[in-house]
């Protein structure tokens, strides 16, 4: 099963340009939002595993912001950014993302990135369910 992804950009040729690569990786992008609400919606209807997130977005809602919301539901977060201040940096890695990516990205960095978020997400659901005595 290919991974699925979602990806939160405001800009939509990033957005598609985005799409059409991790396609090529082999990722099943589930579907392209631009705003935070947006965000917290699909991830709630579709619990992608991962979501590709941008911090800027349209709308009132910023991506840190909808990063709060959607991390309740366990689903790992890896911003893919301009905002490369360290600010913003530590904002996101405050807020427990799994990982941060400056544009312009690096496809293969990006591909890493991804994979080890999704294994570690695994990993971790994994030891929560060993914990409270469910078996996969």
């Amino acid at each position: 099963m290919n991974e699925r992804i979602l990806i939160v950009e405001d800009e939509a040729i990033t957005a598609l340009d985005l799409k059409y690569s991790l396609e090529e990786l082999g990722y099943e992008v589930i579907d392209t939002v631009d705003t935070g609400q947006d965000a917290i919606d699909t991830a709630a209807e579709t619990i992608p595993d991962v979501v590709l997130m941008d911090i800027k977005l349209k709308g009132d809602m910023e991506g840190i912001e909808a990063e709060e919301v959607i991390s309740e539901l366990r689903i790992p977060i890896v911003y893919l950014t301009a905002n490369t201040d360290i600010d913003t940096f530590e904002k996101s890695n405050v807020k427990g993302s799994y990982g941060f990516i400056s544009k312009p990205y690096d496809i293969t960095k990006l591909d890493k990135t991804l994979k080890i978020t999704i294994k570690r997400s695994q990993m971790e659901a994994k030891k929560i369910n060993d914990a409270q005595g469910f078996n996969e």
